[in-house]
């Protein structure tokens, strides 16, 4: 009777260790699946956010290498996430898998389409497009400004005194919006969100391309993310405030481009968001998702390039120009060199828009004709 209850144990206990060694030579054999590699190159190894890994051509020492040094967007993973022996194994799995062409998701093929240098590409082609339209409506404005006039003048003046004043209003104008601080320094603060996050979303963008052309993970505290982060926020809080204004105040309306300029604040907010979601979902370990979304905010931010000429953005560019032909004029009539434009100014002077404004209202509404406020909506 002992010997068969010492035979049952001794049975039981083979078939314990049998079953262990062959959990344990399963688990190894799914070393791919229960890692951080499957979230980017799809569960079947056929590519999700990076590129197909089954019947891969890489010999397993450049694969060692690409896994731990990284390549492209992908990042290094150092021996603590995943050992050698277990990159090993993962090799050996992914050299094995089927390759099934079907499985390849359409979000990768649409994504091995944008590498760094077509993106790049792409937004110089727009970016230029978006240069020469911006030209022809400042050659609009500049234009109505009846600059032909001024030239005259500008040479007794002096034509490098002249481009001294017009650069110098350019920034403190333009740049720095003085007449705002001088007149409504909250507006000028909530101007200042949207104009000084986007310049500084377009420095952060060179400064990636410089010290990270793949555009590999930084880490979040990394100054050039924190700053991109810092002026993302900035223009979020800057187009809800413009939203709000929307809702708020009755003059928003100049009659000709409301439609476009709600089109615009929407296509920013949708760029800035899609942005940050991006980025969320790549930290997070989503990345079924990240490449929609990234192309989503590829396209947001390209339609935002081209169309801005047209909307009321475009005053990025009109209003400091047509303050610079401004500060001009006023700096020849001051100079005495020709005091014609005191007594008939260049169109665009806000005494000579008052005069024309107070003619109109004489003719319509000779009761209001002294109870108006010009507001300019280039």
């Amino acid at each position: 009777m002992n010997k068969v209850f010492l035979l049952i144990v001794t049975l039981l206990a083979l078939s314990s260790v049998a079953l262990a060694q062959s959990e344990m030579a399963h688990a190894r054999t799914d070393v791919f699946g229960s890692s951080s590699c499957m979230g980017c190159h799809g569960t079947s190894a056929m590519g999700g956010l990076g590129p197909p890994l089954a019947q891969t051509k890489l010999t397993e020492e450049e694969f060692v290498k690409t896994v731990r040094k990284g390549k492209g967007m992908m990042p290094p993973t150092p021996e603590a996430m995943l050992s050698d022996q277990d990159l090993r194994t993962a090799y050996a799995e992914v050299k094995s898998k089927p390759w099934d062409d079907t499985q390849i998701p359409l979000a990768y093929r649409v994504g091995s389409m944008l590498s760094t240098k077509v993106v790049a590409r792409i937004f110089m082609v727009a970016g230029i497009l978006s240069l020469l339209l911006s030209l022809w409506v400042l050659r609009y404005w500049v234009k109505l400004a009846n600059l032909g006039k001024l030239r005259p003048a500008l040479k007794r003046f002096g034509v490098g005194k002249a481009a001294f004043v017009f650069i110098r209003s350019l920034f403190v104008d333009g740049l720095f919006v003085a007449s705002l601080w001088r007149t409504n320094r909250f507006r000028w603060a909530m101007h200042g969100l949207i104009l000084y996050g986007f310049l500084g979303l377009g420095l952060a963008d060179i400064l990636m391309q410089i010290n990270d052309p793949t555009r590999a993970k930084l880490p979040m505290d990394h100054p050039i993310k924190v700053f991109a982060v810092i002026c993302g926020a900035s223009v979020i809080s800057g187009v809800f405030y413009v939203m709000f204004r929307y809702k708020t105040d009755k003059y928003v309306d100049n009659g000709v481009t409301l439609g476009r300029d709600f089109l615009f604040v929407n296509l920013l907010l949708h760029s800035i968001f899609s942005g940050f979601l991006t980025l969320t979902l790549s930290r997070t370990g989503a990345f079924t998702w990240v490449m929609p979304v990234y192309i989503y905010h590829l396209l947001t931010v390209l339609t935002l390039i081209v169309s801005m000429p047209f909307t009321r953005m475009n005053h990025i560019f009109v209003v400091p120009v047509m303050a610079g032909l401004t500060a001009v004029t006023d700096a020849i009539v001051k100079s005495g060199v020709e005091i014609a434009f005191d007594r008939e100014p260049s169109p665009g002077r806000h005494h000579k828009s008052v005069a024309i404004a107070e003619s109109v209202l004489k003719q319509v509404d000779p009761e209001s004709a002294g109870e108006f406020r010009l507001r300019y909506y280039p």
